[in-house]
């Protein structure tokens, strides 16, 4: 806000204002007071004192603040201060007081619109949102022609065509039953657990033959649901009509009967309708079955045990499932959360001796799930990230891994027998963790990726510390070449299915790390891996309209930041090639084009750029090194101060002066 013009600032860098009046060179962000805010019911362990219960929460920004003035290195340098402070925050949870302005997370909260055109709110930590800041570090470093507006974002929610008239809904075939409920195991496997799974199908098939008296109550609800999500795949008009009957039944219901019937079948229609690409729809239809649970005390195992050992380890599994799919759609969309740990009693790790030979998919998936919701609490939502918030978070991602990693590694790589819906879901949870660590570092791959593309960063720390920053850049491009390799190996093996809202949000964010990553010192290495992902995204795309669109996104940045790495490599080549020429004098070939630039010109760059003022200066004569006969194995200095070859090329332990290389400080180190 303008103090002295009642001019509201659009939130751009440089705004509209001061583009229309010609000053868009010196517009500047000007900071507002701080105001008072509320601290997070989740921390992280630290070393802050007694009075750390007193630090205030970071309070969220405009929603209409976009990523380009919280992006613009140059004109911002104050978003990459923070990521150069390894010791000087005593605690991760420290206010935004205490650290004015020196976020490094970008800002990338934004306003989108659905596909009716409505305004929707996507939040920082969304995959949309980083969408947002690979474009604007490609507009700003790479190729300014690539826009930036919002309006080409992909739409929000696919809208759903309105009935010409009523559908009568279809009938259940018992013979269909068995078959639709695999389909449905194997879509939810690693998303939830609600039903005793030797007991639903027995239920179902009774319930289809007309042997119970339950026809249209909540419970049926459930039945159809399940149905319909089993059908969504290959019979979408009847898996169409089932949801919608389904639907209103829940409705119809909802106050008079609120038990596990109404959790299951509100949960049930948010997975229907992350399946169908309306992922507004299932955050506004799961907070129902998030309050419903509260409201019976499913988050209380001791409330659970009440009724009995089998049922409490079905209710128990219940909240397990509300969380997962819970902290799929607050990563999805960047909003916040409907169900949380405060007064949560359920166990979320269980010990060895209830575990089976078989793999609990269930509980990996929400073990990994509370990892990534602490990312997004103290990275995301205090809007800045440090060495010491990373190393906490990656003991804990590390942790996991060496629990869960290897047997569902064997489970997705074909070397375990197990059912269709074990590897589904082994392939949902490992695609979780691949993207716990890419949210966590991708702030650090931003960072490295400005640098590296010659960005000026006002630079605070050591030496160590930059490398320990390289180090997370470079696992957030390990971590989805991974992501990529595991699906495409599953996806090899025919047993994924094409409706997966989970993996086609991890893999969107795994292939713009792996596209903008092509930009920095990887380079071209990174082609194939991104190539590879967008088949993935076309294998889920002949279903899923986002991922078609993500694909068609994906595309078009690799084809900028691939022929921005091969215009570096010729320059680098060009270079190497002058070097050579100037020691042996080889003969330059003709000058290469170089290749087009943004607006279409071509342009040709010198090999060696010369001061101005030296242009006109004439070389110095070179000296005659004309070899006589006689003289063919003479040199002209004493040979006695050359190095011998082997020390030439293997250096010892001493310097020619006698100094111990040990003693050198090649670089400084410091106890983190």
């Amino acid at each position: 806000m303008y103090l002295n013009l009642k001019v509201k600032c659009d939130g751009e860098q440089p705004c509209a204002y001061c583009v229309r009046k010609d000053r868009a060179a010196t517009c500047t962000f000007s900071r507002s007071a701080a105001r008072p805010q509320v601290r997070s019911a989740g921390h992280t362990p630290s070393d802050s004192g007694p009075n750390e219960h007193n630090s205030h929460r970071l309070h969220a920004r405009s929603v209409g603040h976009t990523p380009i003035d919280s992006e613009s290195i140059s004109h911002r340098p104050r978003t990459q201060h923070n990521i150069d402070e390894t010791g000087t925050s005593l605690s991760p949870t420290m206010s935004r007081e205490d650290h004015q302005g020196d976020t490094v997370v970008p800002l990338e909260g934004r306003i989108l619109r659905d596909a009716q055109g409505k305004l929707i709110f996507i939040g920082d930590c969304a995959p949309l949102s980083f969408l947002q800041t690979v474009r604007h570090l490609i507009t700003s470093e790479v190729d300014s022609g690539e826009s930036v507006q919002a309006t080409r974002d992909p739409i929000i929610e696919v809208a759903r065509p309105e009935p010409v008239h009523r559908q009568q809904c279809p009938q259940v075939e018992s013979l269909q039953v068995e078959r639709l409920v695999e389909e449905y195991t194997a879509a939810s496997s690693g998303l939830v657990e609600l039903f005793q799974r030797e007991e639903l199908l027995g239920e179902l098939k009774a319930w289809a033959n007309g042997q119970t008296a339950r026809s249209d109550d909540t419970a049926a609800a459930v039945f159809y649901l399940v149905l319909a999500i089993g059908a969504q795949e290959n019979h979408e008009e009847k898996s169409e009509a089932w949801f919608q009957h389904a639907r209103e039944l829940l409705l119809k219901y909802i106050c008079s009967s609120m038990n596990v019937s109404t959790v299951q079948g509100f949960t049930l229609v948010a997975i229907f309708m992350l399946r169908a690409s309306q992922p507004n729809g299932a955050y506004l239809y799961f907070s129902l079955a998030a309050r419903t649970a509260y409201a019976i005390g499913i988050h209380r195992t001791e409330v659970n045990a009440s009724f009995g050992e089998p049922i409490r380890t079905v209710r128990d599994r219940i909240w397990k499932s509300l969380r997962v799919v819970d902290q799929l759609i607050s990563n999805a969309l960047g909003r916040p959360p409907s169900t949380s740990d405060v007064d949560c009693t359920v166990k979320y790790n269980i010990g060895e001796a209830r575990r089976t030979s078989s793999v609990d998919v269930l509980d990996a998936s929400v073990q990994i799930f509370m990892i990534i919701e602490r990312v997004v609490v103290e990275v995301y939502s205090r809007k800045r990230i440090s060495l010491r918030i990373a190393d906490y978070v990656s003991r804990q991602l590390k942790s996991w891994a060496s629990k869960w990693l290897m047997s569902l590694s064997d489970i997705t790589n074909g070397t375990t027998l197990v059912p269709r819906d074990a590897v589904v879901g082994a392939c949902s949870t490992l695609c979780s963790y691949y993207y716990g660590i890419m949210l966590l570092t991708r702030p650090f791959l931003i960072y490295d990726l400005y640098e590296y593309l010659g960005a000026s960063l006002k630079i605070v720390g050591t030496q160590g510390g930059h490398q320990e920053k390289r180090k997370y850049a470079d696992a957030a491009l390990d971590a989805a070449s991974s992501l990529v390799d595991t699906l495409q190996l599953v996806i090899q093996s025919g047993q994924l299915p094409h409706r997966m809202p989970l993996i086609v949000s991890w893999l969107f964010t795994a292939t713009l790390v792996l596209v903008v990553g092509v930009l920095g010192d990887s380079g071209l290495i990174l082609v194939d891996s991104c190539k590879g992902s967008i088949t993935c995204l076309d294998y889920f795309g002949e279903a899923e309209p986002h991922a078609r669109q993500y694909s068609l996104i994906a595309q078009s940045l690799l084809k900028i930041t691939t022929a921005h790495a091969k215009k570096g490599e010729l320059r680098l080549r060009l270079k190497r090639k002058q070097a050579s020429s100037e020691l042996f004098g080889l003969l330059l070939s003709e000058p290469i084009q170089a290749p087009p630039s943004a607006d279409g010109q071509t342009t040709f760059e010198p090999l060696l750029q010369q001061n101005s003022g030296q242009a006109n200066i004439s070389a110095p004569a070179l000296p005659d090194w004309t070899i006589y006969d006689a003289d063919f194995f003479a040199l002209p200095w004493p040979n006695e101060n050359d190095q011998g070859l082997q020390d030439f090329l293997q250096p010892g332990t001493y310097t020619l002066d006698g100094s111990s290389v040990a003693d050198i400080p090649l670089f400084p180190i410091y106890d983190q």
